[in-house]
């Protein structure tokens, strides 16, 4: 009986020390996503396409233009900063506006409205149009 005892702590004691070593892995992963906020946000998302090779692309033009692509079927409308959090209301198809607070590690941004993540995706720079030149 001693023997099996023994073997059960141990794994216990085995399993425990894997949990905990993941858990603490996940932490520090979470902490290398950092808040952007205000005035940071325009020029993090100003001329950038934020998509995630899926199911949308969206296009932050500097202008306050918003357009993109959402499962194929084009999208337009404007957004801007609002406070501390990313705000955008699409005009075709018609919505109200969202507001949404900002995450970002590295091209990487999550998009968390009431707490909870509601988008994530990667930011691109818009490709530059060359301006036409006139003779």
């Amino acid at each position: 009986m001693k023997g099996s005892a023994g073997r059960f702590r141990a794994t216990w004691l085995l399993l425990l020390g894997i949990a905990w070593a993941g858990g603490a892995d996940a932490a520090g992963l979470e902490k290398s996503w950092r808040p952007v906020r205000g005035s940071e946000l325009r020029a993090l998302f100003a001329d950038q396409n934020l998509g995630d090779e899926v199911h949308f692309a969206n296009q932050f033009h500097r202008d306050g233009r918003l357009t993109g692509t959402d499962m194929g079927k084009p999208a337009r409308g404007n957004w801007k900063v609002t406070g501390q959090n990313l705000c955008w209301t699409w005009s075709r198809p018609a919505s109200p506006e969202e507001c949404y607070e900002i995450r970002q590690r590295g091209r990487e941004v999550r998009l968390f409205r009431d707490g909870y993540e509601a988008l994530s995706g990667s930011l691109t720079p818009l490709a530059i149009q060359p301006k036409e030149v006139k003779p």
